[in-house]
Formats: structure tokens, C-alpha cells, sequence
């Protein structure tokens, strides 16, 4: 917490007084990461239970977001929308939902879930 009290004002003095230096720029990323990383591990807890249900579905929203994104984006703007906050909301949320519906099928039969984990089904020497 401490961190982001000393980044929020240094970082105004810093646009204020418009400085563009390289190490300056550095030092305040650094102390950004810094608070966001402890302010996340302090709250680890309440944290950890939301993220419990995608994080099971990592590798298949690794593998197939683009696949639902892009169509999307593409519909999107056949359509005539152009507004770039709808398009990164629904971007979003068909990134993340669409492959874990599609995991769900896929887990269903097992020729299809070898595409998400062949591990699963090769056998050990």
C-alpha cells in the first residue's frame, strides 16, 4: 500500500512537470508493478475464489480465444458497429466465455477433448 501512496502523487509531479526521462519513466513502472503485486498478494484470498472457475479452463482459452474474437470483430463491423468500447466488452467476454462453452462439448466426447489435452489420452511408455 505504501508503494502505490508513493506512486500516485510522484506520478502527478511527474506529468506536472513534464518530465520525460527514460530511467524516470522506469522507476515509475517499476513502482506500479510493485504496488499492484503486493496490493493483489494481500488480497489473495478473496482474489483466489473468483479466478478458481477460469482458471481451470487456461488452455482452452489460450487455444481458441482468436477463434471467437476475431468472427466477432468481424460481425461487428459488417454490422456497422464501430464503437471501440463495445467491441472490447464484447471482445472480452466471447474471448473468455466462448472457449469454455466449447470446452464443455468437447469434454463431453473424448475424440474432441484430445484436441485440448492429447496428454490425457497417450499412454506412458
Amino acid at each position: 500500500m505504501l508503494s502505490g501512496l508513493l506512486f500516485m502523487p510522484l506520478s502527478i509531479i511527474v506529468y506536472a512537470i513534464d518530465i520525460h526521462s527514460g530511467v524516470v519513466s522506469f522507476v515509475m513502472g517499476l513502482l506500479a508493478c510493485v504496488a499492484v503485486i503486493l496490493m493483489v498478494a494481500g488480497s489473495e484470498k478473496k482474489f483466489c475464489r473468483g479466478i478458481d472457475f477460469p482458471s481451470k479452463y487456461t488452455m482452452p482459452i489460450f487455444l481458441m480465444h482468436t477463434l471467437f474474437a476475431a468472427p466477432l470483430r468481424s460481425v461487428l463491423l459488417k454490422v456497422g458497429i464501430e464503437n471501440a468500447a463495445i467491441h472490447v466488452a464484447l471482445g472480452l467476454g466471447i474471448s473468455f466465455m466462448g472457449p469454455i462453452i466449447a470446452a464443455w462439448i468437447m469434454k463431453k466426447t473424448m475424440w474432441l477433448e484430445f484436441f485440448l489435452y492429447p496428454n490425457k489420452f497417450i499412454r506412458k511408455v
